[in-house]
């Protein structure tokens, strides 16, 4: 499984619960009709048990089978419109993407 790992903030104007909104309705329905997607995670992030501050907004991960499936999907209209949402509530310029391979060490139960 290949992952591409997205940390973000929300954009300059956008409140975090504007943009945790947007991200969970709207843009998730966008990255859903992504062609060979094979799965959607969206992690909200909360302040953590220690207190301190959100370190930032949101991390997402979409999943593919390869990296070619990944390139292909990378190239379509569908992936096109998931980025030009994002600008929307999104601040680009602080985005950190990245892509993975998982490995797995424990399992769901």
């Amino acid at each position: 499984m290949i992952k591409r790992l997205t940390m973000w903030h929300a954009k300059e104007g956008v409140s975090r619960e504007e943009a945790l909104q947007h991200w969970r309705n709207e843009h998730a329905q966008l990255v859903s009709a992504v062609p060979g997607l094979r799965g959607y995670v969206q992690d909200h992030c909360t302040a953590s048990p220690e207190g301190g501050d959100i370190p930032y907004t949101g991390l997402g991960e979409v999943w593919f089978d390869s990296f070619d499936a990944a390139a292909i999907a990378t190239q379509t209209p569908e992936w096109s419109a998931v980025i030009s949402d994002a600008s929307t509530f999104m601040d680009l310029n602080t985005v950190v993407a990245a892509w993975a391979d998982e490995h797995r060490i424990i399992q769901p139960s």
